[in-house]
């Protein structure tokens, strides 16, 4: 909180400095030549800009010449502002309140979440398989589950032109897939239609308690990071210790992040006591050299701390992550807090490759008051990049895994939990020192190709703070 009071101020305090630097003649045009729409377009374009200008982690490669008339629209203007060789992440929205919801896990959806794959004869129609579903949500309505194949929308092949709509649009039908004997990928003449509703998606979606050579072993499939769930994670965790747990398999293979908050929280209900209850760094922030200059005179605490009020602490000195490329920001930042104080043995894939937060600032005035007429725009850029104690950061290639197992599971539909997933059992093998063989499935299948993670759902991707009023 002490740190979005002293943004909010710092904002409010450099604005008039950043707007005199980056005028030109082109950034004042004759406001009563202007439509209504244009002229609030343009203070828009000037939020956008005043905020660009000064809180961005790469403000010094933002192009010369800029200015907040520079572009017709908000999100044309930040185009020409954000640094494409590594940011991936900022945007702007005119739909604030979608995307703020979004944020707190809350979003109009049919609850499922999807792999894409490509047929290699038809290279522009696609197939999705569903990941998992939420709790309540009209895919696990309709019956819908892990590996489930979905070929069809709304009567025609799934292509790269209309696949969006498996989450954007308002209401479907979806028709299926099968796996075949032979192994390729066929009609199953079953179809479901889907209406989306608005709802909270839980993202503690699967959890349990596995046997294995006489230990305990607690399993935890979590796919996003919010505030929201912190109470559910802690009645996870104290069953965790009631049972006995004394190993944890932490699923983090399709977290794409969420609040910048929940990774030390999180954190905290597992790692070794001495690091939680002697408050120890987690992450370290490094904003742009502006801020790092303002909060050195400032004397402020740079750092994250683990999180010593957390109800429960399975006081562990090794964790299995598994990850696979769907696995970013603030799922990153987890693994790489955790590293200096246990062994993190990750299981999977290499991670994404996002070590930054975004802010996410609506416009403001001088006194930190939401400017209303245009209050409905909102701009997600990153503001810092997370350290951990032993310099690790700038890992925009991914982290490595300390074991390379494919998610071959996927397509065989075995759930979330179920040892004969491939992730699962090699982490079993490790703990009962190999008595169980890990479990192996074809990695793809005859004719098809699965696709990397295709970034449909913005909100979804990166670790957040809110730096807002609403």
């Amino acid at each position: 909180m002490e740190k979005m009071k002293i943004l909010q101020g710092l904002l409010a305090l450099l604005m008039v400095p950043v707007l005199l630097a980056g005028c030109s003649k082109s950034d004042n045009p004759k406001t009563e030549e202007l439509t209504e729409e244009e002229r609030l377009i343009l203070k828009a374009n000037k939020f956008v800009y005043d905020y660009t200008s000064e809180a961005y982690l790469w403000s010094g490669n933002i192009p010369e010449g800029i200015g907040y008339a520079s572009a017709p629209t908000p999100q044309e203007l930040f185009e020409l502002m954000r640094y494409k060789e590594l940011d991936k992440w900022s945007y702007v929205t005119d739909n604030s309140q979608e995307a703020m919801d979004e944020f707190q896990g809350v979003s109009t959806t049919y609850g499922y979440s999807l792999a894409f794959g490509k047929f290699s004869n038809s290279p522009d129609n696609l197939f999705a398989v569903v990941q998992y579903v939420y709790a309540g949500s009209p895919a696990m309505k309709a019956g819908l589950k892990r590996g489930d194949i979905i070929l069809t929308y709304n009567g025609a092949d799934l292509t790269v032109d209309n696949y969006r709509n498996l989450y954007y649009s308002q209401s479907m039908e979806i028709g299926m897939g099968t796996l075949t004997d032979g192994g390729s990928i066929g009609y199953s003449g079953v179809s479901h239609k889907l209406d989306a509703i608005k709802m909270y998606e839980d993202p503690v979606v699967s959890h349990s308690v596995i046997d294995a050579g006489g230990k305990k072993v607690g399993y935890l499939f979590y796919a996003g990071y919010y505030a929201e769930s912190h109470e559910k994670l802690a009645e996870v965790f104290k069953g965790f210790q009631s049972a006995g747990v004394s190993e944890l398999i932490l699923d983090l293979r399709y977290n794409l992040g969420g609040n910048a908050v929940t990774p030390p929280y999180l954190a905290s209900l597992f790692a070794p006591v001495s690091a939680v209850n002697g408050k120890k760094v987690f992450l370290t922030e490094t904003w742009n050299d502006l801020y790092m200059e303002y909060y050195r005179q400032m004397k402020h605490d740079m750092n994250v701390y683990f999180n010593e009020d957390t109800p429960v602490n399975l006081n562990l000195d090794r964790v299995f992550i598994l990850t696979t490329s769907s696995t970013a920001s603030a799922s990153e930042a987890t693994i790489s807090g955790l590293m200096p104080y246990m062994d993190v043995v990750r299981i999977g894939e290499k991670t994404y490759g996002k070590y930054c937060a975004a802010a996410l600032l609506s416009p403001k005035d001088a006194d930190g008051n939401t400017i209303e007429e245009i209050s409905n725009w909102l701009l997600t850029l990153v503001v810092y990049k997370f350290v951990n104690t032993q310099g690790f950061t700038e890992f925009k290639d991914g982290i490595e895994p300390t074991f390379e197992v494919s998610d071959s599971g996927l397509l065989q539909g075995i759930p979330l939990g179920d040892e004969r997933d491939p992730m699962i059992a090699k982490a079993i093998s490790i703990i009962t020192g190999g008595t169980k063989a890990a479990a192996e499935y074809p990695v793809q299948v005859q004719g098809i190709q699965m696709l990397p993670y295709m970034g449909e759902r913005p909100m979804r991707e990166g670790m957040n703070i809110i730096l807002t009023n609403k």
